[in-house]
C-alpha cells in the first residue's frame, strides 16, 4: 500500500491519528577478510492512536492491504474503550497550529536503496585484499537505511518526514588476535563514507599496539575521540526532560526546581540541535505513538524547531510536552533526533601534539547507570587505548571500567576539538550525532579490564 492510502484508511475508520511508515536496510557483514553475509530489509508499516474521550488506545503492525489497516484500527479502538484516561491529554492540534515544512527534501526515498551502494563495497573488496596481503584481520559492518514516514491526524494534519543514514564500523586484529583496533563512521548518505582512509587510520593504530604498556586503575587526562564524547553526550540528553527534573529524580533537579539557567559544564561546552540541519535532515514534527517524558501521543505533528541545549556551560532547556509545560509552567520543547556538541578548528592530531601526558580513548562499550541522581555511569574502553606523552603515541595501554558522570566530564573538559558527525559504538546511529575529540582531566578508570 501507499502511505497516503494507509494513512486515509486509518482516519476513514475513525482513529486520531495515523502514522504511515515505510524502511529500507541494505547491510553487509565483514569476518575473516571476506563479505560473508549480505541483507536487505523492506516493512510497510502502521501505527494508529484512537480516542474515546481522554482514553487512548494505541497498536501498529505491518500492512500490505487495507483490511490490515483496518484490523488495527478495530484493536485500537478496543484499548482505548478499556484504557483509563490519559494524564497528558490534550486537544489535537489543527494544520495551522502544527508543523508547516518538513525535511523530506534531498533525503532518499526508502525505495531507491540500495543505488548508491556498488563504490562503498568495491572500497571494502580493496580493504580487505590489503588486509589478507598484510597478514591481518578485517571484520566490520556496513549498513544503509532509508525511512519515510507520513503522518495524518482527524483534524486534518498531513506531513512527511524522512530519514537516510549510512554507517561503517570496522575492527581489525593482528593475525593471533592478540591485538585489536576499531572505528566508526556514520554519514548521511553512502557517499561521505571513506573505508580507504578508516582502514589507514586503524593499520597506524595498530601498528602503536606492537608497544604495550600496563597501567594501574587512577585518575589520567584523557582525550576522548569523538565516538567516545557522543556515546556520553547521547547520554545526557537522554536524562534532559522536564518531569524527570521536577520529579527530582535526575541530575537536572535543582532544590527549588529544575536547573535550567544553571552554570553545569565548562564554558566551552554548547549543545545544540536542528531537525533541518543538512547532514543530518530528520523529521521536524512530533510522530510517536507512546506517552513518556519525551513526548506525547497528543503533541502528534507538533513543530520540532531548532534548540539550543546548552549555551556556553549553562542548561538552556529541558525537553517537555505540551500537557507537563502547561501543568507546570515551563515552555513546550520537543525532542529532536539529532544532535551537535560545537567544536573548535583544533584536530585531533594537534591536540595528541599538545599532549604532555595523556590517555588517548577510541571507544568506549557496556555502558550501564549507577546512580540517575548524578547520572553516574560504569562502562569499558575497548580496542584502543594509548599513552600520548610529550606529543606522541607511545604505545597501546591495558583496558580499563571507568566510573563517570557526562555531567562531570563536561565540567572537566579542559580542550574541545573539531566536531564531526560521530559513530557512538555503544548506542550506534538510532541518533544523528555531531561531537568533537575533548580533553579531560582526571578522568576516573576505576579499575582494569582484561579486554582486548
Amino acid at each position: 500500500m501507499k502511505l497516503e492510502e494507509i494513512v486515509e484508511t486509518g482516519l476513514g475508520e475513525g482513529l486520531a491519528v495515523v502514522l504511515g511508515g515505510k524502511t529500507t536496510s541494505v547491510n553487509f557483514r565483514l569476518a575473516n577478510n571476506t563479505v560473508t553475509t549480505n541483507g536487505r530489509e523492506e516493512s510497510t508499516s502502521v501505527g494508529v492512536v484512537a480516542l474515546e474521550g481522554n482514553r487512548v488506545g494505541v497498536q501498529s503492525g505491518d500492512v500490505v492491504e487495507r483490511a490490515q489497516v483496518t484490523e488495527v484500527a478495530r484493536l485500537a479502538k478496543g484499548r482505548a474503550q478499556q484504557s483509563p484516561e490519559a494524564p497528558d491529554a490534550m486537544p489535537l492540534l489543527t494544520p495551522a497550529e502544527a508543523a508547516q515544512v518538513d525535511g523530506a527534501a534531498g533525503v532518499t526515498a526508502p525505495e531507491a536503496l540500495p543505488g548508491d551502494l556498488a563504490p562503498v563495497l568495491d572500497s571494502v573488496h580493496t580493504l580487505l585484499e590489503q588486509s589478507r596481503e598484510a597478514g591481518l584481520r578485517c571484520f566490520g559492518y556496513v549498513q544503509v537505511d532509508a525511512s519515510q514516514e507520513q503522518l495524518g491526524t482527524r483534524t486534518g494534519v498531513r506531513l512527511e518526514g524522512r530519514r537516510q543514514s549510512a554507517s561503517l564500523t570496522l575492527t581489525l586484529k593482528t593475525a593471533d588476535l592478540g591485538r585489536s583496533v576499531w572505528a566508526g563512521s556514520v554519514a548521511r548518505g553512502t557517499a561521505k563514507l571513506d573505508p580507504a582512509a578508516m582502514f589507514g587510520r586503524l593499520r597506524e593504530r595498530l601498528a602503536w599496539t606492537e608497544k604495550t604498556v600496563q597501567l594501574p586503575a587512577g585518575h589520567y587526562q584523557v582525550l576522548l575521540e569523538p565516538s567516545a564524547t557522543s556515546d556520553l553526550v547521547i547520554r545526557l540528553i537522554w536524562e534532559m526532560h522536564a518531569r524527570g527534573a521536577d520529579e527530582g529524580r535526575t541530575v537536572f533537579a535543582g532544590k527549588s526546581g529544575p536547573r535550567v539557567g544553571d552554570l553545569m559544564y565548562a564554558r566551552a561546552v554548547t549543545l545544540e540541535s536542528d531537525p533541518l540541519d543538512p547532514e543530518m535532515v530528520v523529521p521536524n514534527f512530533v510522530h510517536c505513538l507512546s506517552s513518556s517524558e519525551y513526548a506525547s501521543v497528543f503533541d502528534n505533528g507538533l513543530k520540532v524547531p531548532a534548540v539550543v541545549w546548552v549555551k556556553d556551560g549553562v542548561q538552556q532547556e529541558l525537553i517537555c510536552p505540551r500537557r507537563w509545560a502547561a501543568d507546570h509552567g515551563h515552555p513546550v520543547r520537543p525532542d529532536v533526533d539529532n544532535l551537535t556538541m560545537r567544536g573548535t578548528e583544533t584536530t585531533l592530531k594537534e591536540m595528541i601534539a599538545g599532549t604532555e601526558r595523556a590517555l588517548l580513548v577510541t571507544s568506549l562499550w557496556y555502558i550501564r547507570d549507577v546512580d540517575p541522581a548524578t547520572l553516574l555511569l560504569t562502562g569499558l574502553t575497548r580496542d584502543g587505548v594509548f599513552l600520548i606523552e610529550k606529543g606522541e603515541v607511545v604505545g597501546a595501554v591495558n583496558n580499563f571500567r571507568f566510573n563517570e558522570s557526562p555531567v562531570s566530564v563536561l565540567q572537566r573538559t579542559v580542550e574541545i576539538g573539531r566536531s564531526e558527525l560521530a559513530y557512538p559504538r555503544e548506542t550506534g546511529d538510532a541518533t544523528f550525532l555531531k561531537a568533537p575529540p575533548i580533553r579531560v582531566d582526571n578522568f576516573f578508570m576505576s579499575s582494569v579490564s582484561d579486554a582486548v
